[in-house]
């Protein structure tokens, strides 16, 4: 049984998009990868898109989501990762493992907004299943999710 994810509103000037590279806001969908990064502070919420994932981007915290369109199946999948813990990556690996999974929905909801113009221009791709992987050293976190489909976090 699917899970039902609680998507709560997000407040669509909060979130920032920086296109890179040969990147543009309709395309193309083949190598563009998403970084996912926020501002504790202002509670801002900022997504790359890049043929790269924008690694100069990246915290001591290690809080960025990653994700790629990737083929899977006849189709393909958005296929992201989190590092829940790790060398270098401090905090509670549980506490660390709750916030990522309940946040996840607020990070999804924040591409599929940062990138609507390619959603616009291609609405089959709302269909695409999302699988998040929570990378950790202790198995009871390190699992794959899937979130559903792109399109719930419109």
């Amino acid at each position: 049984m699917k899970e039902v994810y609680k998507v709560k509103k997000l407040n669509s000037q909060k979130v920032f998009v920086q296109y890179r590279d040969i990147m543009e806001p309709y395309g193309p969908v083949k190598g563009r990868l998403y970084t996912i990064t926020h501002s504790e502070i202002t509670a801002e919420l900022f997504v790359f898109v890049a043929p790269e994932y924008a690694d100069d981007q990246f915290t001591k915290m290690h809080d960025e989501v990653k994700i790629a369109w990737e083929l899977y199946n006849e189709g393909v999948a958005l296929i992201g990762s989190v590092i829940v813990d790790g060398e270098g990556v401090t905090g509670d690996a549980s506490i660390r493992n709750k916030i990522f999974y309940n946040e996840m929905p607020t990070a999804l909801q924040a591409l599929r907004q940062a990138d609507r113009f390619l959603f616009e221009k291609e609405p089959d791709l709302d269909h695409t299943p999302v699988y998040i992987q929570f990378i950790s050293g202790n198995p009871e976190y390190n699992k794959t999710y899937d979130f559903g489909f792109i399109g719930m976090y419109q």
